[in-house]
C-alpha cells in the first residue's frame, strides 16, 4: 500500500500538468496582421475589439476568437441597369471596401462573415440601377464620371451604417443593348453622309467663288482696257483737233494757201505753183503777171 501512495500521486501531478499546460495553449491567441479579432463569450459578442498580435484570454474554456479581415478587398459585380428613357445598359463596376476595424465585433453579431455577399453585392447594384436611372442614355458615356461620383456617394452613406467604408468604386465597362449599338452605328453612318455633304457643298461653294473671282478679275480687265481705249481715243481725238485748229489757223493767216489746195483739187494732173501777188517770175520766154 505504501509503495502505491507514491504512484499515484505522480499519476496525479502528471495530469494536473497536462490539464495546466493544455489551459495554458489554449489561453493565448494571435490575431494575424490586417485582422481584428472579435471575442465570443459564451455564444455572446463581446464589445472589445482585439487588434493584431499575441492576446491572453481567460478563461480561455469559455472565450473565443473570431479573426475578421479589415484589408481593402476588391468586389467585382455585372448589373443590368436602364436609363432615364428606359434604355437598358450593362455596367461592370468594381468596388474597392473594407471593414472598419473599431466595428468589427458589430458587422460579426448583425451579419456574420459572409457581408460581402449579404450586403455589400446587393447594394452596389442597387446603387448602380438608382445612379443611371437619372441620365439618358446618350449621356451615360459623356457624363461617366458624374455617374461614378453618385454610384459612390449613395453607397459609401449606405455601407457606414453597416461598419463598412467604401475606399473606390471604379466603373470598366459600360455596355448598350444590340439595338442601341445599331442605332448609333446608324446614326455614325447618317452623320458621315452629311460631313460628305456638307463637304460636296463647300467645294462646289469654293467653286463659284472661284468662278466669280475670275469673272470680276475678267469684268475689271475688262473695264480697264476699255477705259484705256476711250482714253487713247480722247488722247487722238485732242491731237486731231489741235491739228485742225492749227491748219485752220494757218488757212486764217494765207488765203493763197486756201487758193492752192482749190485749185490742186480741181486739177490733180496739172503741176500748180503758187506765186506772190506782188512779184514777177520769168518761166522760160514768158512772163507770168499775177491776176
Amino acid at each position: 500500500m505504501n509503495k502505491r501512495v507514491p504512484v499515484l500521486r505522480l499519476v496525479g501531478l502528471a495530469l494536473l500538468a497536462v490539464v495546466l499546460l493544455a489551459i495554458i495553449f489554449s489561453s493565448y491567441t494571435i490575431v494575424s496582421p490586417g485582422h481584428r479579432g472579435v471575442v465570443v463569450m459564451l455564444g455572446k459578442v463581446e464589445r472589445t475589439v482585439l487588434g493584431e498580435g499575441f492576446h491572453l484570454i481567460l478563461p480561455p474554456m469559455v472565450r473565443q476568437v473570431i479573426q475578421v479581415d479589415v484589408r481593402t478587398k476588391k468586389l467585382e459585380v455585372l448589373t443590368e441597369a436602364a436609363s432615364s428613357d428606359l434604355q437598358a445598359i450593362t455596367v461592370d463596376a468594381v468596388l474597392n471596401y473594407h471593414v472598419d476595424p473599431h466595428g468589427v465585433n458589430s458587422i460579426y453579431q448583425e451579419v456574420g462573415l459572409d457581408y460581402e455577399s449579404i450586403i455589400i453585392g446587393p447594394a452596389l447594384q442597387e446603387a448602380i440601377k438608382s445612379a443611371t436611372a437619372r441620365f439618358r442614355i446618350d449621356a451615360i458615356l459623356n457624363q461617366r464620371e458624374q455617374l461614378k461620383k453618385i454610384i459612390q456617394e449613395g453607397l459609401t452613406e449606405r455601407l457606414a451604417a453597416n461598419d463598412i467604408i467604401v475606399d473606390q468604386v471604379s466603373l470598366a465597362n459600360i455596355e448598350f443593348s444590340e439595338e442601341f449599338n445599331l442605332a448609333i452605328e446608324r446614326k455614325q453612318v447618317a452623320e458621315q453622309a452629311a460631313l460628305q455633304k456638307q463637304y460636296e457643298l463647300q467645294a462646289a461653294q469654293k467653286d463659284v467663288e472661284i468662278t466669280l473671282a475670275r469673272a470680276d478679275g475678267e469684268r475689271q480687265a475688262a473695264v480697264i482696257a476699255a477705259e484705256g481705249r476711250a482714253e487713247s481715243r480722247r488722247v487722238e481725238a485732242e491731237a486731231e483737233a489741235a491739228a485742225l485748229a492749227l491748219i485752220a489757223a494757218q488757212l486764217r493767216n494765207n488765203p493763197d494757201l486756201v487758193r492752192y489746195e482749190f485749185a490742186t483739187r480741181l486739177a490733180p494732173g496739172v503741176n500748180t505753183v503758187l506765186l506772190p501777188a506782188d512779184a514777177n517770175f520769168i518761166l522760160g520766154e514768158n512772163i507770168i503777171q499775177p491776176q
